[in-house]
């Protein structure tokens, strides 16, 4: 089964939601800096939806992906765009997620050129201009759930093969929550229904 978890990082990360739900040690070991709330916060959902997991026991890829030591145990990805947190968790293969807040990006264009290659480019500027960036974040969030599922980083997405054949060809599939203000898009190694889920920390 694959779940979908959805919250804020203020909320999530403020010192009421990390007492009830993190370990001492695991709270004091958030760096200093930006990253402190958005990490707290990704902390807070894993106690809270893989509770029978350890926070002491996460290991790393060679690109940052956390992944529980545990043999057996469920899989999970999480993302963040401005005060946005989701979290993936997978209990049968690899997933990938990447939620983007959908706003301006003067420089689309250019950014689709350099990752996204020449059809894709072509295919995007041949909408109607009122879907163009929508359009544009409908496949930035494919290709960096994709690489998350696979466990690369964003650094290989100008080479990455998102077509349909080719995700077939490697028993990957996506889809999509998309609100008003927010884009999600999940990859994972089997079908699945996408049903999201909000915590509010309480």
């Amino acid at each position: 089964m694959l779940r979908l978890i959805e919250g804020e990082i203020s909320r999530l990360s403020a010192p009421e939601a990390v007492a009830r739900w993190l370990p001492v040690d695991i709270a004091a070991a958030a760096p200093e800096g930006p990253r402190r709330q958005s990490w707290l916060a990704g902390r807070v959902m894993l106690a809270a939806n893989c509770p029978s997991e350890s926070l002491q026991a996460l290991t790393y890829n060679q690109h940052g992906k956390p992944t529980f030591a545990r043999p057996g145990a469920p899989h999970f990805n999480m993302s963040h765009s401005g005060d946005r947190i989701v979290l993936a968790v997978d209990d049968r293969a690899p997933v990938g997620v990447d939620i983007e807040i959908l706003r301006p990006r003067r420089a689309w264009q250019r950014i689709a050129a350099d990752y996204f290659g020449e059809e894709e480019s072509h295919r995007l500027a041949a909408l109607p201009q009122a879907e163009q960036l929508l359009a544009f974040w409908h496949s930035w969030t494919l290709r960096e759930a994709v690489l998350k599922q696979r466990g690369g980083s964003v650094w290989q997405m100008a080479t990455l093969d998102v077509s349909p054949d080719a995700l077939s060809q490697q028993n990957l599939f996506t889809g999509w929550h998309q609100s008003t203000t927010a884009m999600i898009a999940v990859c994972a190694a089997h079908p699945f229904d996408l049903n999201l889920s909000v915590m509010t920390g309480d």
